[in-house]
């Protein structure tokens, strides 16, 4: 089964090299050696690139973007480019109870566009948080955000930062190029936003189909047998998501208000850090968990009711955030 069928092919395993330790006094030795035959002193170890995944499971990992996308709409949701080779798909209601994504990438899973891109909220700076500095895509923000975001711990990709990486002149629709941002702008690399991955766990009762609701947005998944399919307001989104986590949270007014529709529309806040009740889908079937993040600088764990580690099968997440 491929997980990513349409995404690129990702790149190949870096493997390292087996190290044998000498003993302590054979090592002196070797080196007093060595000094006195005037070799050069070796360079200091570097730190080795991660061995696995942490975002999803799918061979190694790279440098990490994150993407805010549009979804209000059919017109829009038929633009969509990009969600179904994400590691990571955040499901995240928005003001007037519509929704947004938040898509993260590693470096090694990249489409060629991503979008159509939108304006950040501050649902996103704590959720983006647990992944440490990484590039963050969107097409500006609320006033009152701006200095919020300038102060977190996000590298801002915007029209106004860097012009280049957005299509059509960063007017909406606008789509970024997922390579270029990486390769122009520092990140970090992709570090486990508390997930862990396994073979499924005892228990867990069949379900097929669930859809899940906001006050104006839906979004469903079905189990085609080996993924799920995605839908969003009942058309088609894409397919191959091995894991779906219903991550029951408490959603909020928020600081700020948008006045863009020409009247007041709160911009909700959904509260990411803290503790819940959560449903795991995978391989047709759903396990109750708990979720629990008391540190917003740490990623979230998932425990099953004997407080053993819930765990994800290999392959894209999509993360639904509900009441």
């Amino acid at each position: 089964m491929n997980i990513r069928s349409t995404a690129h092919a990702s790149a190949a395993r870096r493997r390292t090299p087996h190290r044998i330790a000498l003993p302590l006094a054979a090592a002196i030795a070797l080196a007093t050696v060595l000094g006195c035959a005037g070799a050069p002193p070796e360079p200091p170890a570097q730190p080795s690139a991660p061995s696995g995944n942490p975002l999803d499971n799918v061979d190694t990992a790279g440098n990490v973007l994150a993407v805010k996308i549009d979804n209000v709409g059919a017109h829009v949701q038929a633009l969509h480019q990009g969600l179904a080779q994400a590691d990571i798909v955040y499901w995240i209601e928005v003001e007037g109870g519509q929704s947004r994504f938040l898509a993260v990438y590693d470096a090694n899973h990249l489409p060629a566009l991503i979008g159509p891109v939108r304006s950040a909220r501050e649902t996103d700076i704590p959720l983006l948080q647990q992944y440490g500095r990484v590039d963050f895509a969107y097409s500006g923000a609320i006033s009152g955000l701006l200095p919020l975001l300038a102060r977190a711990d996000l590298q801002n990709i915007t029209p106004a930062t860097d012009p280049g990486v957005f299509t059509n002149n960063g007017v909406d629709p606008t789509f970024v190029d997922p390579h270029r941002i990486l390769a122009e702008h520092p990140s970090v690399p992709a570090r486990s936003p508390g997930f862990v991955f396994g073979p499924a766990p005892d228990g867990g009762s069949p379900l097929a189909a669930m859809t899940w609701r906001l006050p104006a947005a839906s979004i469903g998944a079905h189990y085609n047998g080996s993924t799920y399919d995605v839908t969003v307001d009942g058309r088609h989104g894409w397919t191959g998501t091995a894991t779906v986590v219903v991550q029951h949270v408490s959603i909020v007014p928020g600081a700020f208000t948008d006045f863009n529709a020409g009247h007041p529309d709160n911009e909700v806040f959904t509260r990411t850090v803290g503790s819940g009740d959560a449903q795991v889908l995978r391989d047709g079937k759903v396990w109750n968990t708990h979720w629990n993040r008391p540190d917003p600088a740490e990623g979230t764990a998932f425990t099953l009711p004997d407080g053993s580690a819930m765990t994800f099968a290999t392959g894209p997440v999509l993360v639904v955030l509900v009441p």
